[in-house]
């Protein structure tokens, strides 16, 4: 295939280029896309050294990833940036930047988070871009509780159904264990949620899932009512490019698909 056959796709489809935000940098980060055909396309979190050594190893033509190496303009080169483009000129590769546009995007994180928790959605939570457009950045939703359980669910039944589904050992949160869940928002990113906790309230979610808690969310969560869940961002990340890789290699068949897991660089002391 061009590569203007997956830009489009990915622009105009399964990560629109409108869903981006202000500070977002979205699209081709690295790389000429002059006719350029693509055979072997890779698909990560990040761009780091060992993404890029694997890619050059495998003589990747385009690289899509959620978040790129640079998100602000470069006023001076680090060593990390210069051994990183330096790996990048030893294989003609092309950087594809997706960032906040695949949260919002159909079959994007948050629809990743919302599926793999078995909810029910009711409808999209949106946030004004720094064009006045609407971005689906969230999802409102009703908790599905399954065949065994018990009627009333609960944040406790929500946390342990988030501690199975991605594998985790510890979930932050702020709320009371017992308290009966109606309808939850999601907010498939590390967004500073703050600005929308009250227009959440306003929808009547008594629970908001994220990829972080900060401090005055929790104060204020805790002070309003409001329960808060902190999913990691990496592992609903991973899912849904995992997700986005197979959907790619079903819309290009003759095509080489690959992805990429980027090693998570939080650590936990116990």
């Amino acid at each position: 295939m061009y590569f203007e056959e997956i830009a489009l796709l990915l622009e105009n489809r399964l990560s629109p280029r409108i869903f981006s935000l202000k500070n977002d940098f979205y699209g081709i980060q690295y790389g000429d896309k002059q006719n350029k055909v693509i055979k072997k396309i890779m698909l990560t979190i990040d761009l780091t050294l060992n993404s890029i050594h694997f890619a050059v190893k495998n003589k990747i033509n385009l690289i899509i990833t959620l978040h790129g190496f640079l998100n602000k303009p470069i006023r001076s080169f680090n060593r990390q940036h210069i051994n990183k483009l330096t790996l990048l000129t030893k294989q003609p590769i092309i950087v594809f930047v997706l960032e906040t546009s695949f949260i919002a995007a159909e079959g994007g994180i948050s629809d990743t988070i919302m599926e793999a928790l078995y909810l029910k959605s009711l409808k999209t939570f949106d946030i004004i871009n720094y064009n006045g457009e609407k971005i689906p950045i969230g999802r409102i939703c009703q908790p599905k509780p399954y065949p065994h359980d018990a009627k009333i669910f609960r944040l406790a039944n929500l946390i342990e159904r988030i501690k199975t589904n991605f594998e985790l050992s510890r979930i932050p949160y702020v709320g009371d264990l017992k308290k009966r869940i109606e309808k939850i928002c999601i907010i498939g990113s590390e967004i500073n949620a703050l600005t929308y906790l009250e227009e959440i309230q306003q929808n009547n979610c008594d629970c908001l899932i994220s990829g972080k808690i900060s401090y005055i969310e929790a104060v204020f969560s805790k002070e309003n009512g409001i329960n808060l869940i902190e999913v990691s961002h990496y592992r609903s990340a991973n899912m849904a490019l995992k997700r986005l890789c197979n959907m790619l290699s079903l819309e290009f068949p003759r095509d080489e698909f690959y992805f990429f897991p980027s090693e998570i660089p939080i650590r936990i002391f116990i």
